[in-house]
């Protein structure tokens, strides 16, 4: 246990004491922070939602072993044209088969031309898109026969 002496005619109070303390700590007399926001400006925001749309019965003919696809262009409800489309083939019997290179994916065009198609006769959809959001198949087109 520490022992306090005490010096004659010296008296320390609480005050004192705690004030040597948090002085130099930093904890002393506070004053208080404010803080505030304004702001001004004029002006008007609106925001809407558009549909997507359904894709047109494509057209096509086909030459050798190659089938060509045309089809109008699709826009959604606020008139903005769609960026691509997915073309989709079937058989006769209502199978859907892998489009060929340049009809496969999405593209850009409203015409494709595939090529090294078997012999057969063909149905193509297109399905409009844009960016991750795609719209309603259309209706199949006529019969496309390649020989």
């Amino acid at each position: 246990m520490l022992a306090h002496r005490r010096l004659p005619g010296f008296r320390l109070s609480l005050a004192a004491v705690v004030s040597a303390v948090a002085i130099p700590l930093g904890l002393g007399p506070t004053s208080t922070a404010q803080a505030f926001w304004s702001g001004s400006g004029a002006g008007s925001g609106a925001g809407a939602a558009t549909t997507m749309p359904t894709g047109t019965a494509p057209s096509g003919s086909a030459e050798s072993n190659a089938a060509t696809i045309s089809f109008s262009a699709a826009h959604m409800s606020n008139g903005t044209a769609v960026a691509g489309y997915e073309v989709s083939r079937y058989n006769a019997s209502g199978t859907q088969v892998t489009v060929n290179a340049a009809c496969s994916g999405v593209i850009t065009t409203t015409t494709c031309t595939e090529q090294s198609v078997a012999a057969g006769t063909w149905y193509y959809t297109v399905t409009p898109v844009q960016g991750h959001w795609t719209g309603g198949q259309s209706p199949k087109s006529a019969p496309i026969t390649v020989a």
